[in-house]
């Protein structure tokens, strides 16, 4: 094989990972119960029986698409380096805002399908609480927090579930920049005591 031939083949995803992107985009376009796995392996360029070779059930594939994604953990904190409370909250809310709207689909899927399906909503239930101990973590390491852990804890909360709320339920990631200003400000008032740092 060429070396040119081998980096073609090396860039190109494998066929599990063709059949989660497609079921992702389908589950997230006509929901899990109106896509067939026969859809999936179509749009997909597989045989049906391939699915099923990777995947026993359609439900191991939607929790496939739902369980293997990227922790927001190392993201969160390698973006949130500012000193103060507010250059830390400016920094959280940007990175998770675009991080759910490049993923946008798997948070419909997640969002869409928690209700009335356990294995989904203990997975969304992971990532908001990993999403909000990495913001109250972040929170806690700026210079001006005065505040006790139960109200970083809160904010961390408030911040997680506005910015999923806006961005995936809502659909409104551009025009929430106002209300995360206001948020923002609203937040880092209440953990620092009312001083204000840049």
């Amino acid at each position: 094989m060429t070396a040119q031939a081998h980096t073609r083949h090396a860039t190109r995803p494998s066929k599990r990972q063709l059949i989660i992107e497609t079921a992702e985009r389908l589950f997230a376009e006509h929901g899990y119960d109106a896509t067939s796995t026969a859809r999936i392996a179509t749009e997909a360029g597989v045989p049906s029986g391939l699915v099923f070779y990777h995947f026993a059930t359609k439900l191991d594939l939607l929790l496939a698409v739902v369980q293997e994604r990227p922790a927001p953990r190392e993201v969160l904190r390698s973006t949130a380096r500012g000193r103060t409370v507010r250059r830390r909250l400016r920094a959280i809310v940007a990175t998770m805002a675009e991080e759910l709207e490049h993923d946008r689909a798997a948070r419909i899927i997640v969002f869409r399908e928690a209700q009335g399906r356990p294995e989904i909503a203990s997975r969304a239930a992971e990532l908001f609480a990993e999403a909000t101990e990495t913001v109250a973590c972040v929170l806690t390491g700026a210079d001006d927090v005065v505040a006790d852990p139960a109200r970083v804890q809160a904010a961390a909360e408030l911040v997680v579930s506005r910015v999923f709320l806006d961005t995936v339920a809502l659909g409104q990631a551009e025009t929430a920049t106002h209300r995360h200003a206001e948020m923002i400000d609203l937040i880092a008032e209440s953990l620092t005591g009312g001083v204000r740092a840049e």
